[in-house]
């Protein structure tokens, strides 16, 4: 009786993948690259689309002029000042929506974009 020994393409490691191993050693970090890349290049374009329209100028389809706030100035005096046909209390609401304005106290040397003229 003679023994003879089949090589079985494995190493003498004793340590061989299936298909399945494979797959799950290569394709799992693959597949986690790709979708970090994805959302790196989301982020990129989301941010160049908000710097896009930031911006310091005024709103597209308002005439618009630049006031510097002086001392003792308020939104109404500015408002009764500014170029503007429209009710005095709604050239108040477009300055402080024009200028982002959070409460109706102003700085004195702040610049502000006022109404020119009616809205075009």
């Amino acid at each position: 009786m003679s023994i003879t020994h089949q090589h079985t393409g494995e190493s003498g490691t004793g340590f061989g993948l299936t298909r399945r191993g494979r797959l799950v050693l290569i394709g799992v970090p693959v597949l986690g690259m790709v979708a970090l890349a994805v959302a790196i290049a989301a982020l990129l374009i989301g941010s160049s689309i908000n710097a896009a329209q930031a911006s310091s100028e005024a709103p597209a389809g308002v005439a618009a002029e630049e006031v510097t706030v002086g001392e003792g100035d308020t939104l109404w005096s500015v408002a009764t000042e500014a170029d503007s046909q429209d009710d005095v209390q709604r050239v108040i609401e477009q300055i402080a929506e024009m200028n982002d304005l959070d409460s109706t106290e102003l700085q004195l040397g702040q610049t502000l974009y006022v109404p020119a003229g009616p809205e075009q």
